[in-house]
């Protein structure tokens, strides 16, 4: 019996999947470079509140950006000094410095898996993908730390495990500290008790962060008594 025209359709399509590569296509590492290859005037804004309205001033500071993205993808410290010698007495070389600083934030994502970031690169022009505390715990401070629970405590934790980020517990010890004392910010029992049992604070770092002693005897009352017997003397 002959071949209908469906069974000749079905071979065809048969044999297109059998030599048709299925292999799946990686998706193309993220750049500086492709981040700013196509901006627009509200990326080129982006953390300035004024506006601008000369087309070449936003083409200088495309032109200097592509530059410098092209140069720290490369990893290339020598590049980026010379473009600062370049450019670096020019005001758009600030502007394009921010833009670039802002971009690496959303290719190197701190919460992503990184692969070969420039470090190098980005050091030497003077940015980072690393967001700064603000970011990472004022809001958390601000809204948490009155209910009482342990999401500051959390976070802070959090940030010193990511391995993408260099923050140190004297950091955010500093920015803390500085919170209390310029906006009066008061930390919770359940926040004080995480820095007394995961980075033995004595009273003087508790009291840095507005803990008087009212406070810490009911934190310590609050210890099991294997842990009130590990830090009762460093609260002295």
């Amino acid at each position: 019996m002959g071949k209908t025209v469906e069974d000749i359709c079905n071979l065809l399509v048969s044999k297109s999947f059998n030599n048709a590569d299925f292999k799946p296509k990686l998706p193309k590492r993220k750049t500086l470079s492709s981040s700013v290859e196509y901006m627009d005037s509200t990326d080129i804004l982006n953390g300035f509140t004024s506006v601008y309205k000369n087309n070449e001033l936003d083409f200088k500071v495309q032109k200097i950006a592509k530059e410098l993205a092209f140069a720290i993808d490369r990893n290339s410290v020598e590049k980026i000094k010379n473009l600062k010698i370049k450019y670096g007495n020019q005001k758009e070389f600030i502007k394009a410095k921010t833009l670039l600083n802002n971009k690496c934030k959303e290719v190197w994502n701190v919460y992503e898996p990184i692969d070969k970031m420039p470090k190098e690169a980005m050091k030497s022009l003077g940015i980072t993908n690393q967001p700064d505390l603000d970011f990472l715990l004022e809001n958390t401070i601000k809204i948490y730390e009155k209910d009482g629970g342990n999401t500051t405590a959390y976070t802070i934790s959090g940030i010193l495990k990511n391995e993408n980020m260099s923050y140190t517990i004297d950091d955010i010890h500093k920015y803390l500290a500085d919170k209390h004392l310029k906006e009066k910010i008061e930390y919770n029992t359940q926040t004080l008790t995480y820095f007394i049992k995961e980075h033995k604070y004595n009273k003087q770092k508790l009291r840095q962060l507005g803990a008087n002693d009212k406070i810490i005897s009911q934190i310590l009352k609050n210890l099991s008594l294997k842990e009130r017997l590990t830090y009762v003397f460093a609260l002295k």
